[in-house]
C-alpha cells in the first residue's frame, strides 16, 4: 500500500502521510457518514487497514531488520496487533497477529490468515473470486483452481486465498530470500517453502526464485496476481516488460486472468497515464480489460485483464457471484461491495476510458463511480499542502 502523495508526488511517504490521506478521504463529501458506518459495521473494521492508520505511531517498534541486495533494509515493525514489512520507508505488506502476537522474538508473531486488513488486497481477491465464478469455478465449494503470486511482501494475500479456499492450489514466488525469512520467522506465515522434505500439503507453496523463469515452466493457471514495488516504490522494469506480460498470457488457462495493483492518480496525472500505459499493454497481451476503484484507498486502482473476449461480466454478475462466493467460504467482509464499481477499460486513446461493465441502467450502473477510477479531486489539497 503506498501512500496518496506518494502516487500524486512519486515519492514514498510515511505512515503519517498516509493517515492524514485517509482522513481527508473520510472527510470527503463523495463518502458520506452512512455508507462509513455500513462498511465499519460489515467490513471487519477491527481488521481492516483503517483500524491500523487510527494505532498511536508512538506505539511503534522494530522486530526485525536485515539488510537485502535486492531491497536495501527490510524491517518488521509491530503496532499493537499489526504488523508492517518495509522495505527502506515504503510499506510492502501488513499483517494481524491480535493478542497472540505480543511476543517481540523469532516466531512470537502469528499471522491470522483469514484477516486481509489492505483494502486493495481484498479487491484483487473479490475480482479474482468474480472471474473465476464467472467462468464456472466455485472456489467456495472446493472446485480447485490456481492462483500465483508475484512476489510474497507479508504474505497476508496468498494466505488468505489458501485458507478461505483451501481445494486452490497456490503459489507464490519471492525473489529476495530476506523477504522470504522475515514473512516466515516474524511474522509467522505458513508456507512451503520449494525443496523442503517437510511438506505441508494445507499451506500455500512458495518458491525463492525469479517470477518469469518460474512462470515459463508453469501452465494452467487460473488467475495471475501482481502487486510487486521495489524499495523505491516502483514496480520492476522487468515486471512491465512486454516479453514478461506475454509469458503470464501463456501461463495462463485459456480463459485465466491477471489481476494487478497499481498506484492511482489524479486526471493526467503521471500516475494515471501510467495505468492507462499498462491497461494498453493488458490488453494486448492477456485480453479485455476491466478496473475497480479502491474506494477507500483511491491512491490504488486494481486492473484485471481477461484471456478470451467473451469474458465480461455484468457488474450485476460481479455482485451476485462474490457475494454467493464470500457468504459460504465465511468472509468477515462483503466482497461484493468491492466490485460492483467495476469498469470496462478502453486504453487505445489518449486518455483512459472506462464504460459501465453491462451499462445496466440500475443503481450499481448509474451510480457507483461516476467518474470512474480517477483519484478525487478531495486529493489535490494533499499536494497543495505539501507543496
Amino acid at each position: 500500500m503506498r501512500a496518496a502523495l506518494a502516487a500524486l508526488r512519486g515519492r514514498p511517504v510515511g505512515r503519517a502521510g498516509r493517515r492524514r490521506a485517509w482522513t481527508t478521504v473520510t472527510r470527503a463529501s463523495w463518502l458520506d457518514a452512512a455508507e462509513r458506518a455500513l462498511r465499519r459495521a460489515s467490513n471487519d473494521y477491527e481488521r481492516s487497514e483503517q483500524a491500523y492508520l487510527a494505532w498511536d505511531p508512538a506505539d511503534e517498534r522494530v522486530m526485525h531488520e536485515a539488510t537485502s541486495a535486492m531491497n536495501g533494509s527490510v524491517r518488521i515493525l509491530a503496532f499493537g496487533p499489526w504488523r508492517s514489512m518495509r522495505f527502506n520507508e515504503i510499506e510492502q505488506g501488513l499483517s494481524y497477529v491480535g493478542t497472540g502476537g505480543a511476543g517481540e522474538g523469532a516466531g512470537a508473531a502469528r499471522a491470522e490468515s483469514d484477516a486481509l486488513p489492505y483494502e486493495y488486497l481484498r479487491v484483487m481477491t473479490s475480482v479474482s473470486m468474480g472471474l473465476c465464478a464467472h467462468k464456472g469455478l466455485d472456489l467456495a465449494a472446493g472446485a480447485g483452481g490456481r492462483f500465483f503470486y508475484v512476489g510474497l511482501g507479508a504474505g497476508a494475500a496468498p494466505a488468505f486465498a489458501k485458507r478461505m479456499f483451501r481445494a486452490t492450489d497456490v503459489e507464490v514466488v519471492e525473489i529476495d530470500p530476506v523477504v522470504l525469512n522475515a514473512a516466515r520467522r516474524y511474522l509467522g506465515v505458513e508456507m512451503h517453502v520449494d525443496g523442503e522434505t517437510n511438506i505441508n500439503e494445507g499451506a500455500m507453496r512458495v518458491v525463492l526464485g525469479d517470477c518469469a523463469g518460474v512462470l515459463r515452466e508453469r501452465s494452467g493457471i487460473d488467475v495471475i496476481f501482481m502487486d510487486a514495488f521495489d524499495g523505491e516504490g516502483e514496480i520492476p522494469p522487468h515486471l512491465r516488460d512486454e516479453s514478461f506480460l506475454k509469458t503470464c498470457s501463456d501461463a495462463l488457462l485459456e480463459d485465466g486472468s491477471l489481476v494487478v495493483n497499481m498506484f492511482n492518480g489524479l486526471r493526467g496525472s503521471q500516475a494515471r497515464e501510467s495505468v492507462r500505459d499498462f491497461a494498453r499493454l493488458l490488453e494486448r497481451h492477456i485480453g479485455p480489460v476491466c478496473s475497480f476503484p479502491v474506494m477507500t484507498s483511491p491512491v490504488n486502482v486494481v486492473l484485471s485483464a481477461t484471456k478470451g473476449k467473451s469474458t465480461r461480466p455484468t457488474r450485476d454478475e460481479f455482485f451476485a457471484l462474490t457475494k454467493s462466493q464470500g457468504e459460504r467460504a465465511g468472509f468477515a467482509w462483503q466482497p461484493q461491495q468491492l466490485v460492483e464499481g467495476a469498469f470496462w477499460v478502453d486504453a487505445s486513446g489518449e486518455e483512459l476510458l472506462e464504460a459501465v461493465a453491462g451499462g445496466e441502467p440500475g443503481i450499481r450502473g448509474r451510480f457507483k463511480g461516476r467518474n470512474g477510477t480517477t483519484m478525487p479531486r478531495e486529493f489535490q489539497r494533499l499536494l497543495e499542502q505539501s507543496d
